[in-house]
């Protein structure tokens, strides 16, 4: 018999251990003693007086009994004290009956047999044989013979944690309990053990204490991948209401995803933090040096996306390692800051189309050109030649689509100008390549792309990470790091030493990108400069 009510709180099934006991009683007749009270009846007595006056009148007068016959006189006197005695005997019952208590059984009339369930204490022969199951597997089947006071616990949460439920609905878990050559089911939904939490699946997350994720003045903290908060409410389509210390604060669906814990599960041990440090906290957005005079022939171009949806997630510090690049291009290169066209967030070409109108009517032969660009891109093989595509943003009930081709860019860019242009690309293409690629095959893949971009001797590219390795945050598993993604912020730290040759700065993020990719995410990130690798920012 199961004793309480299973839930979060309580998630140990505690079931008494009951024995059917049969017993057989003899059934009697009962007899009980009860006093009553009488009153006579004036009108029967009438009655029966008047009936027996004409009975003795008639027994004994010869007016009507002329023969005097005495069987007839007998019989009539007879009639007549009968009906006198009736008249007095036919009396009303007065009140209610006064049981004396006496009472008798009398003949046996019968048996009843009764079955009843009793608690049993431990005996030697109490053992139960258990079996949980959760979907297909058996997370539990033993003998238990060691029952406490007649009583047989399960640890349903604990059994369960092991399992690393995840998802909105996490099924049934069923228990099977044979007992004395008795079999006893039970089931329960999981939700009735174990209470939901969000976990945080994407690098870095966002707790905001509202849903607009058009600003950041809402966010509260940034939660690091693995995170778990506990969740207050699903029904919104795009946001999990989460607890956040006493309060509600709210976490994109797309950055996590529903596992089930205990209700003793320590939130505190699995929350991942990442400190919110304004621009100009890191070590590379200070002490920024000044390595050459103004530069007012230069332009340069910044693209960075951040805002992915769906199968792309959110890219977090796209947009701070926009700004830390058009930083460097001001302070350390001289740019000015009207010739640098920032595009963040881009989802069509026109947007795209309108920046690049205005850098024509400011470029001619003699224009330094720099360019970054930041974000997802996808290999397309399907005309047969790999094309290099860059994705925008999108919806989150959209899928990410390309709205630039590389190679039409590189294209479009080598017109703008015949003198010096380098291109930083930290665009990730790992979702849309496997690891199965080759390195020699990436490279291939990469010069062609790039092959009209002009003359040999006067750009350079510089790509952040190979086409099938993902592009890395300077993030580690504790939260702590560097507010940017690894290829940029090892960029910066170049310029930050003085070290403007670009064979110099690909030796540099050599040695530190891939270092630091594989320490902190154990995924290697090797950047690779094609073009001419003797230029110098500098100069």
């Amino acid at each position: 018999m199961q004793r309480g009510e299973v839930s979060p709180s309580e998630s140990m099934l505690s079931l008494d251990l009951m024995a059917r006991t049969k017993y057989r009683y003899t059934q009697r007749v009962l007899a009980q003693r009860n006093i009553q009270k009488y009153k006579l009846r004036p009108g029967f007595i009438a009655v029966g007086l008047s009936g027996a006056a004409l009975a003795f009148i008639a027994a004994n007068s010869n007016a009507v009994n002329k023969t005097r016959s005495k069987a007839r006189m007998w019989t009539l006197n007879a009639v007549g004290t009968t009906m006198v005695a009736a008249g007095f005997l036919n009396m009303k019952a007065v009140g209610t009956p006064r049981t004396t208590g006496e009472e008798r059984f009398l003949k046996k009339s019968g048996n009843i047999v009764r079955i009843d369930t009793v608690a049993i204490k431990q005996t030697e022969d109490a053992t139960a044989y258990v079996s949980v199951q959760y979907q297909d597997s058996t997370i539990r089947n033993e003998e238990i013979r060691a029952l406490t006071d007649g009583q047989l616990q399960i640890p349903l949460s604990e059994l369960l944690n092991d399992q690393n439920i995840a998802g909105p609905d996490p099924g049934n878990v069923s228990i099977s309990i044979q007992f004395k050559d008795s079999l006893y089911e039970y089931k329960y939904p999981v939700y009735d053990i174990l209470e939901p939490y969000a976990q945080v699946v994407s690098r870095i997350t966002s707790l905001r204490n509202s849903t607009d994720n058009t600003t950041t003045n809402n966010i509260v903290a940034d939660l690091g991948e693995g995170s778990q908060v506990k969740i207050a409410s699903t029904k919104d389509d795009e946001w999990f209401r989460v607890m956040y210390g006493i309060s509600e604060h709210f976490i994109h669906k797309e950055d996590a995803e529903i596992v089930w814990r205990s209700s003793d599960f320590n939130q505190q041990d699995q929350l991942v933090t990442v400190p919110r440090l304004p621009f100009g906290e890191v070590d590379v957005e200070t002490n920024i040096p000044v390595l050459r005079t103004s530069k007012d022939n230069a332009i340069a171009l910044i693209i960075a996306n951040k805002n992915y949806s769906g199968r792309y997630k959110q890219r977090s510090y796209a947009h701070r390692d926009a700004r830390l690049i058009k930083t460097y291009l001001q302070t350390s290169l001289g740019y000015k800051s009207d010739n640098i066209f920032d595009v963040r967030e881009i989802s069509s070409r026109d947007t795209l189309n309108m920046v690049l109108s205005r850098m024509r009517s400011i470029a001619n032969d003699s224009t330094e050109l720099s360019v970054f660009i930041s974000g997802y891109g996808e290999v397309d093989s399907s005309s047969g030649n790999s094309q290099l595509k860059f994705l925008g943003v999108n919806d989150i009930k959209e899928e990410a689509t390309a709205v630039l081709d590389l190679e039409k860019l590189f294209k479009t860019l080598s017109k703008l100008t015949k003198e010096k242009t380098i291109i930083l690309s930290d665009i990730d293409f790992s979702q849309s390549m496997g690891t199965n690629i080759s390195v020699l095959k990436t490279q291939r893949i990469l010069e062609s792309s790039i092959r009209n971009l002009g003359s040999e001797d006067k750009w350079s590219v510089l790509f952040g990470a190979q086409l099938n390795q993902a592009s890395q945050v300077y993030i580690s598993s504790t939260g702590s790091g560097k507010k940017h993604h690894i290829f940029p912020y090892f960029f910066a730290k170049a310029l930050q030493n003085r070290i403007t040759d670009l064979s110099e700065i690909h030796q540099y993020l050599e040695r530190n990108v891939s270092y630091t990719a594989r320490k902190l995410h154990d995924t290697p990130q090797d950047p690779l400069l094609l073009g001419n690798t003797l230029l110098d920012l500098g100069e």
